[in-house]
């Protein structure tokens, strides 16, 4: 009976901080704008600019269709690590205190704050999926669709929890935005979203292939418009494996903090 009661307050606490979570996101309407407004203009700048000024393909395949898909990871790379910025906050107004010492796992407060930036970053990823598919023509059938915001929540899981055991070392939202910053361009960079991982210098193919993000851009392609360096298979076993570490190495954290 315990157990059982434990368990259901768990669930109830996932449930709260999740929607605590998306609540405040769609509060908060510049947050939308911007969150569809600042892919765009990186689409604009190097897709249709500079894809169109040196005229760049791979293969068959048009440089804007062959970096939509990298626009899209980019977008929920950057919702997913900077929702950990409600932690700081939370941990300004003392509400983290009181979610620690409530009767609750450590685990539900992660896979809440994890589920909350999951659910904001699906409805980000959702609009840009749509522009670019009406904006580039690209057809996908309702299983395409599907394999997107699957992989568009394997994304978020894995890279909201390296956020949230960042913000469990941090005192401020400044710091946690430089050391964020500081992380997450160089993994977006090298994700492979602006090039194709085939071909490149020995050193160089072996940090693109250690990155995590690269497998959420390699699905996305795969998905979006049906070329890919990995196998489907292979890429959503890489990013299941990365989520289960950083989860529970975010737990872990989350309950010392």
């Amino acid at each position: 009976m315990n157990h059982g009661a434990n368990w259901r307050a768990d669930l109830k606490a996932v449930h709260a901080i999740a929607r605590r979570e998306v609540i405040r996101f769609l509060r908060a309407k510049s947050r939308i704008v911007a969150s569809v407004a600042m892919p765009l203009i990186w689409f604009c700048a190097f897709g249709l600019g500079l894809g169109s000024a040196f005229g760049m393909k791979h293969g068959e395949i048009g440089y804007a269709e062959f970096l939509a898909p990298g626009i899209v990871a980019m977008t929920v790379l950057f919702a997913a690590t900077f929702s950990g910025m409600s932690i700081i906050v939370d941990k300004e107004f003392g509400i983290l205190k009181e979610l620690l010492v409530a009767p609750i796992s450590r685990v539900s407060l992660v896979l809440g704050k994890l589920l909350g930036g999951m659910a904001t970053s699906l409805i980000r990823a959702i609009l840009i999926v749509i522009l670019f598919c009406v904006m580039l023509e690209i057809e996908m059938g309702v299983l395409e669709y599907c394999g997107v915001f699957v992989v568009v929540c394997l994304i978020a899981i894995g890279f909201g929890g390296l956020a949230i055991a960042i913000a469990t070392r941090m005192e401020s939202m400044e710091g946690f935005g430089l050391i964020v910053e500081l992380i997450v361009m160089p993994i977006f960079f090298l994700s492979g979203a602006f090039f194709p991982v085939e071909g490149l210098p020995g050193w160089f193919s072996t940090v693109v292939v250690l990155n995590p993000l690269t497998y959420g851009v390699d699905g996305l392609r795969l998905l979006m418009i049906g070329a890919g360096s990995f196998s489907l298979l292979h890429d959503f076993g890489v990013l299941i494996v990365f989520d289960l570490v950083v989860v529970l190495f975010a737990a872990y954290l989350f309950g010392k903090g």
